[in-house]
């Protein structure tokens, strides 16, 4: 007894669910394609520098350390990042450091840097520029991003209010919004958003690209009533 009435209690949670699926063919639907795009601008530089060293066994655990404290001599507030450390053991039997590190470096900062870069070299220790890139950081590819959304948010409103301007009966709402991706006509991309390759300055002017956005937009109105008394029935 106890087991029926488990299953009648499932079988009342259900038919709610399974009537909203039966009534998802019978929305009166209105699909769309809507974009925006937006101009992400940056006043930093995404600097590359690219370390070779040789120390002892003994020193590696500070090489790190050493490093940056050496680079922070390039730029005086700069917060600078180890993103790639390899080591091998050269033939003299001392260890073979390659390091990358980056930082981003306002305009004015970028005069002379590679004779800077150069200027902390010594014998078994160098530094040199490997690249600089003007490209948006992640912190402005995100509020970008916001921005774009919301941007589409506010067209799918006004198509929703336009709609229900010329069918006041149908009372249309947004039912689904499917961002198809950030698009950008630079041709770096990126795996999450894809950046435009932005040109090179260093006289501290914002150096941008441009992002488009692109959803698919779902407009629903709720159909007739009599329909679905007819469904239910």
């Amino acid at each position: 007894m106890r087991k029926m009435c488990l299953i009648v209690i499932s079988l009342f949670w259900l038919m709610p669910a399974f009537g909203d699926t039966l009534l998802e063919p019978l929305l009166n639907t209105v699909t769309l394609q809507l974009s925006a795009e937006q101009w992400v601008a940056s006043k930093t530089a995404l600097v590359t520098i690219g370390i070779n060293a040789s120390v002892s066994d003994n020193d590696l655990d500070k090489t790190q350390s050493h490093l940056l404290d050496k680079l922070n001599q390039l730029a005086g507030k700069a917060e600078w990042h180890i993103v790639s450390f390899n080591r091998s053991l050269d033939q003299s039997g001392l260890e073979k450091v390659q390091a990358q590190a980056q930082a981003r470096l306002t305009g004015n900062l970028l005069a002379g840097l590679r004779d800077k870069a150069k200027s902390l070299s010594k014998p078994g220790e160098t530094f040199n520029l490997d690249n600089v890139q003007f490209i948006p950081s992640d912190d402005e590819i995100r509020d970008a991003n916001m921005a774009l959304r919301n941007t589409i948010y506010q067209q799918a409103k006004a198509e929703v209010d336009q709609l229900n301007k010329s069918y006041a009966d149908q009372k249309y709402y947004v039912h689904q919004i499917n961002f198809l991706g950030m698009l950008s006509p630079g041709p770096i991309q990126n795996t999450l958003f894809m950046k435009a390759a932005m040109p090179v300055a260093s006289n501290g002017l914002a150096v941008g690209g441009k992002l488009r956005i692109i959803a698919t937009v779902v407009l629903a109105a709720a159909p007739n009533p009599d329909v679905v008394k007819m469904v239910h029935n």
